[in-house]
């Protein structure tokens, strides 16, 4: 899964590697410059067909409005005025010079970012610019970038995109009209499907009014976002991809319009950008302080473990340090961290959560009773996974929404009560009493409470313990469970649950998956159980409809992990994106949240407070912390004051 709408904020530094592939292949333009690589989940999307894009051959009949630097919703005031100098999160005075080294984990076999096939590097952002962008600190709010300004109907049935005509690409062709119009097309044809079913959703057709002003008019004004979602996107250059197949996977470097352009690569090993020195964007406003590394390189990884011995030795700059026990245990002794040359960095975060599951895959005949589910969350024993293997470092997640004003809390009031009270009959009881959350154990690993609890919840599913095994007494089939994963450190915090488990006869089937294998698995869906990260949904928007609408169930390659189709949960999404103010967004977020934890479709992980980096003293960070998370590559700098000594004792 991914953020879809470009103010979804994801936490900083890197994605856990068992998704950091999918992570790549999804991320949108607007969290570029924003925030980098965290907690998502997976490759797929429903396909769609592209929407009619034509030249306007009347242009009088296109009407426009009062341009503006900036689009908001729900009414919304940006943070930051028309003719601001910078974001506050950025030290516009830091060296434009020097080498960032980072790493990735696994491979990757094309440079085509947008398509659904293969997998792209880390780093392909930098080389596009998006007609606007989001600021780290505010949500709702998308800022003229490509674009000079924006013009918006007042029912938000329309938006006109005025470009700059200073723009280009890096082989000095000018951005216009007709490449914005071919992006759309592509990315509603040829493209992964995401864009049709997200950010373009909304698209009822587009125009070319002259060589910089598009009009695109849209079909749906009951949410307020989406004219947002329409001005996300980077734009691509139609004179360059004439003639290329869009579909297939190409090491072909990509052409342009953003501040880095791709200099050298070894394919499925390292990748390397070098910035574009006389790059359109770099006095703009929104761009001042970002940018600073005068090349990126990226050293990929098969071996996690590897890796971060290969920080120690210095063969790159940091790591987001996702492991909890290379963080505990894996730099204990190091002279480098003794002496200050090897920072270990824990930057505190309580903002929006990325919500970590195991995902139940409801169309498997044994998890399709909730009450089979719900025995399996009962089974999982944080509070000693936490202990024994994640050093007590962890949190456990609890809402889809966590650490926000959306997560449901306490009894339901309001308009949250209001909008359940319809369903009312319909619903379990316990969705108008105190918002449901996990189990918390003793700790031990063998909680006999949650044990017996969970066993009464599978004997009224109809399962009895035969021989020790967990049976059903109708069919006398065995319940069993199996995980697939991409990563195999993860394996670790399995094996506790695979230990609970057997205790109430079921066995755990733990089927690790790498590369193809694991997006096919994926996409057709076969799995019983996934593990899953949902970026923090800040707000929530029309991603849950792809998430948990019944739309797209049976869509293969869809975004439905867990395959849920259920009429209410189709119901509160609509009400979720629906909603015109902040306010209703809340009260219709939280009653989803609440109902949605009746259903036990996941298995709740967990949560890091801090994002651990772990980066030798070269490099200077800004003072101010942005709220949704930040960027290394795009806002920290090479510190020449530090890098003599620091080389010659690596």
């Amino acid at each position: 899964m991914t953020p879809l709408l470009p103010h979804s904020r994801l936490r900083p530094v890197d994605a856990p590697p068992h998704i950091e592939r999918s992570l790549r292949k999804m991320k949108t333009d607007m969290t570029r410059s924003i925030v980098p690589h965290r907690a998502i989940l997976a490759v797929a999307a429903l396909a769609f067909a592209a929407h009619p894009a034509a030249l306007a051959q009347d242009t009088g009949d296109i009407p426009r409005g009062e341009p503006v630097y900036a689009v908001t919703a729900f009414g919304l005031e940006p943070v930051y005025p028309d003719g601001f100098d910078s974001w506050a999160y950025v030290n516009v005075e830091a060296p434009e010079d020097g080498v960032l080294r980072a790493s990735a984990f696994g491979s990757f076999d094309t440079l085509n970012r947008f398509t659904l096939r293969g997998d792209s590097p880390l780093g392909l952002t930098l080389v596009d610019s998006s007609i606007g962008v989001a600021s780290a600190d505010e949500s709702s709010v998308i800022y003229a970038n490509l674009a000079e300004s924006f013009e918006v109907a007042e029912d938000r049935s329309w938006v006109v995109i005025n470009l700059r005509r200073d723009a280009y690409f890096h082989d000095g062709h000018p951005i216009t009209a007709e490449d914005v119009i071919f992006t759309y097309d592509i990315l509603l044809s040829d493209a992964h499907p995401i864009y049709g079913i997200q950010s373009l959703s909304a698209v009822e057709s587009y125009e070319a009014v002259d060589d910089h002003t598009v009009f695109v008019r849209l079909d749906d004004t009951t949410d307020p976002e989406a004219v947002l979602g329409v001005l996300s996107h980077a734009i691509l250059p139609q004179h360059y991809w004439e003639g290329r197949d869009f579909a297939s996977l190409t090491l072909e470097p990509p052409l342009g319009s953003g501040p880095y352009r791709v200099a050298d690569l070894q394919p499925g090993q390292w990748i390397e950008y070098e910035r574009v020195d006389d790059w359109w964007g770099a006095d703009l406003p929104r761009n001042r302080g970002l940018y600073n590394f005068e090349r990126i390189r990226y050293d990929y990884y098969r071996d996690n473990t590897v890796r971060y011995e290969a920080l120690k030795a210095g063969e790159f700059d940091y790591i987001g340090a996702t492991d909890p026990r290379q963080w505990a245990q894996g730099f204990e002794g190091s002279p480098a961290v003794a002496d200050g040359r090897l920072i270990m960095d824990p930057i505190p975060y309580d903002g929006p959560e990325t919500f970590a599951g195991i995902y139940f895959n409801v169309r498997q005949p044994n998890l399709a009773d909730v009450r089979v589910r719900q025995a399996l969350v009962y089974l999982y024993d944080f509070e000693s996974v936490n202990r024994t293997v994640l050093f007590n470092l962890y949190r456990r997640n609890v809402s889809l929404f966590q650490n926000s004003e959306f997560a449901a809390r306490g009894e339901p009031e309001g308009g949250e009560l209001a909008l359940l009270e319809q369903f009312r009959g319909q619903i379990p009881d316990t969705v108008f009493g105190e918002a449901l959350i996990p189990p918390v154990t003793d700790g031990s690993g063998t909680d006999r409470q949650t044990l017996r609890e969970a066993l009464r919840l599978l004997q009224e599913a109809g399962y009895e313990s035969v021989d020790g095994v967990m049976t059903h007494m109708d069919t006398g089939e065995p319940l069993q469970l199996e995980i697939i994963y991409a990563d195999p450190t993860i394996e670790r915090t399995l094996l506790p649950y695979q230990a609970s488990l057997r205790r109430a006869g079921i066995e755990l089937v733990l089927r690790p998956l790498e590369g193809a294998r694991w997006i096919n698995a994926y996409n057709d869906r076969d799995y019983e159980a996934i593990i899953g990260f949902l970026p923090a949904l800040y707000p929530p928007g029309r991603e849950l409809r792809d998430f948990y609408g019944s739309v797209n169930a049976d869509v293969h390659g869809s975004q439905s992990i867990t395959g849920i189709q259920d009429p209410v949960l189709d119901e509160l999404i609509e009400a979720v994106i629906t909603s015109q103010t902040w306010d209703e967004r809340i009260q219709a977020a939280r009653a989803f949240d609440r109902y949605l934890r009746t259903l036990w479709l996941m298995v709740p992980l967990y949560y890091d407070p801090a994002a651990r980096v772990v980066y030798w003293d070269v490099m200077g960070r800004p003072e101010t912390r942005p709220r949704f998370g930040f960027s290394i590559s795009a806002m920290w700098w090479f510190d020449p004051s530090n890098a003599a000594a620091l080389f010659e004792n690596r």
